[in-house]
């Protein structure tokens, strides 16, 4: 899938059955045993991330989805300019607090350097 920022198709999502293809798994939306549903947000990805995103109330897309992904550089480049924001690790959080921290001054650095521009 093209990543949105660098605009190059490099992040492609991987099945568990190799006969299932990229556009498959990008639309995959299949009802489990316990009433969830499994979609792309839950498949293994390749060199990025890939999730279905919502436009939530006070968007002019109320209601859509959208799947998006961008690409492990421009993960790290978005990161370090504070235009993409850490949130959390939801598989470790050792360093989870430093990298909030530490998003949260890239954050407001930059908005104090756009207000004085």
């Amino acid at each position: 899938m093209y990543c949105i920022c660098c605009k190059k198709d490099k992040v492609t999502p991987f099945g568990d059955h190799p006969e299932i293809t990229e556009e498959d798994l990008l639309w995959k939306n299949e009802k489990t045993k316990d009433d969830n549903f499994k979609t792309v947000n839950s498949e293994m990805v390749s060199n990025g991330i890939i999730h279905i995103i919502d436009a939530g109330y006070g968007s002019k897309n109320d209601g859509d989805q959208f799947i998006i992904a961008i690409c492990d550089d421009c993960i790290k480049e978005n990161v370090e300019e504070g235009t993409l924001l850490y949130f959390d690790n939801y598989m470790n959080s050792y360093f989870t607090k430093e990298n909030i921290d530490k998003s949260k001054r890239t954050y407001r650095r930059r908005k104090n350097l756009d207000k004085l521009v």
